[in-house]
């Protein structure tokens, strides 16, 4: 199985997998993370809309005490606790029997009875009866109603043992036979109320602070959910790590975003104003990927590069006209050729007319000095538009006639080839056969991975050089700025604009102290002599003045720096 055949992850070893999949979660949870925070929030709000739309329940709570009699010694009264505990136990299961509802719905009357439950203090006798209501009121009528129920059916149960008759159940208005029920002071085992029920101030539930936990819980489950399946299943380019571990190309170069790149295709001066702090990064980038496709062969330098992408959209027209641009800034004659024979747009980027073009050279009827255009005045970039649309673009661009013009463009010139996108047609692996080497141009955060890969696959099928990635609309500030390992801005212009900031505060400090001096020295104080006080002060230095350090540092321009193996290499002397 090739490296073309296979997945793209299964070309990482396991750590690097592993690695680059973290990476791949924290570049979602930056990316995402305001839509994350949202679903915490969305959380939070049904949470809380819950508890404001939920029946308020309120519980209040009565204590009864089962006493034991019989305890008029030490011994007798350690064995009348142990049994009050053990009668509590007992007792406390009674209390969801239907006679004690049946007996404490006759004293409640009308009100609601949300739940009642019971409960044994550790270690002691004491039964705890809760009751639950709709009112702070109704939940304490509820507790107190239950806890006189209880006493009396365990009354009723003491007082059959107590005198040995047979049980009688209550009747259904809650009396019982007066023959077989004693007076509840004769029963050796008794519940005796300790405190009854008060209102409760806030209710048990809803209860806020726990849904709004619960809510916050879930929110975060969501929000990790929706991070981690954004990552697995996010197949955009979001890093130059990733284009180089699933396709295994190199970076040859990172184009800034551009607002003037981005709207529309266009046109960037080599020499930009200095204050355009974009289009001297912008100019600067392509300058960079003009040296590295220097380096890129240095054993067989491109002299036909062919320039194309995975899907239409990208940004590789604008991105080869700004190229040729770029070498012909260095003094060696380029030409541009539009080969894309469907969608052309070379002509129109450059603001010439469109007419005769390649199309005519390959069938005869023009000759190439002919309908080459000058792009600009002395840019030294020609363009040879694609001219009329042939019915067949892919059997004409692969035609022998093509690979002899390509060839001798080549020996006099820098060319450069515009060619479709990869997948749609098969226009540039044809052109790629006939060309020194292939630039495959991917759009950051819009360009799916798959096809980029599918896209490099094709190239290699013919056999193709395939020089490497150049990864156009990278942010410029920022984390993810970072991830494609783009630093133009701030190294260029962040130190020098502080710097000059710096400056500027430092001379308007200077200049206010030397004007302070002076209306001092033109004021005489007492005991000075007129003479003295028309003795000139010597103004301090200001801003203008050289330092001890001597002059400031002059900057360094982009470009200013040259390397002797560019300015012996084909593309032409670098800037």
């Amino acid at each position: 199985m090739t490296a073309q055949d296979r997945a793209p992850e299964q070309l990482l070893d396991p750590p690097t997998n592993l690695a680059h999949r973290l990476r791949s979660v924290g570049r979602a949870a930056r990316r995402y993370w305001k839509l994350a925070l949202a679903l915490i929030v969305a959380s939070l709000a049904v949470a809380a809309l819950v508890t404001f739309l939920t029946p308020k329940t309120f519980q209040a709570t009565n204590t009864v005490m089962v006493v034991t009699g019989g305890g008029t010694s030490l011994g007798n009264y350690m064995t009348s606790d142990s049994l009050s505990i053990s009668k509590a136990e007992s007792y406390m299961q009674i209390g969801g029997s239907p006679e004690v509802a049946s007996i404490a719905a006759e004293s409640l009357g009308d009100t609601p009875v949300d739940g009642v439950s019971y409960s044994l203090a550790p270690g002691t006798a004491q039964i705890r009866v809760a009751g639950e209501s709709d009112t702070p009121e109704g939940a304490a009528q509820v507790a107190d109603a239950y806890a006189e129920a209880l006493s009396q059916e365990v009354d009723r149960i003491e007082s059959i043992a107590s005198e040995g008759g047979d049980y009688v159940p209550p009747a259904e208005d809650g009396t019982t036979d007066s023959e077989t029920q004693a007076a509840p002071g004769n029963n050796l085992v008794q519940l005796v109320p300790v405190s009854s029920a008060a209102p409760p101030a806030s209710p048990v539930s809803p209860n806020l602070r726990t849904n709004l936990l619960i809510g916050l819980g879930v929110g975060l489950i969501l929000a990790a959910i929706y991070i981690l399946g954004r990552s697995l299943f996010d197949r955009k380019i979001r890093s130059s790590d990733a284009v180089q571990n699933f396709t295994g190309l190199p970076i040859l170069g990172t184009i800034p975003l551009d607002k003037r790149l981005s709207n529309k295709r266009s046109l960037l001066p080599t020499t930009p104003a200095r204050k355009d702090r974009e289009g001297w990064a912008t100019s600067e980038a392509f300058r960079q990927l003009r040296t590295n496709l220097t380096f890129a062969n240095v054993d067989d330098p491109a002299r036909v590069l062919v320039i194309t992408s995975s899907v239409a959209g990208e940004g590789k027209s604008s991105l080869a006209a700004n190229l040729a641009v770029a070498i012909g800034a260095t003094g060696r004659p380029t030409i541009l050729v539009d080969a894309d024979l469907r969608r052309p747009v070379q002509t129109e980027l450059f603001g010439l007319p469109s007419g005769a073009g390649l199309t005519d050279v390959l069938a005869g009827s023009a000759e190439l000095d002919d309908v080459l255009q000058e792009g600009a005045p002395g840019s030294n970039v020609q363009v040879l538009g694609a001219g009329r649309t042939p019915p067949n673009p892919s059997e004409l661009l692969g035609s022998q006639t093509m690979r002899k013009l390509l060839e001798r463009m080549g020996q006099d010139y820098m060319v450069i080839v515009d060619s479709p996108p990869a997948l749609p047609v098969t226009d540039p692996s044809v052109l790629a056969k006939a060309a020194d080497g292939v630039v495959i141009v991917a759009q950051a955060n819009r360009t799916n991975l798959d096809d980029l890969n599918k896209a490099v696959g094709r190239l290699r099928t013919v056999e193709a050089t395939v020089l490497g990635a150049v990864l156009n609309h990278v942010p410029r500030r920022g984390s993810s700025a970072n991830e494609y390992g783009y630093y133009s801005d701030g190294y260029y212009y962040s130190s020098t604009d502080s710097r000059s900031r710096k400056k500027s505060k430092r001379g308007k400090r200077r200049t206010q102290d030397a004007e302070a001096t002076v209306e001092s020295a033109d004021r005489p104080s007492s005991g000075q002599t007129p003479s003295a006080a028309l003795t000139p002060a010597v103004p301090p230095r200001t801003s203008t003045d050289a330092t001890p350090d001597g002059p400031e540092p002059r900057g360094e321009e982009p470009g200013d720096v040259q390397d002797s193996a560019q300015r012996s290499s084909p593309w032409g002397r670098e800037d």
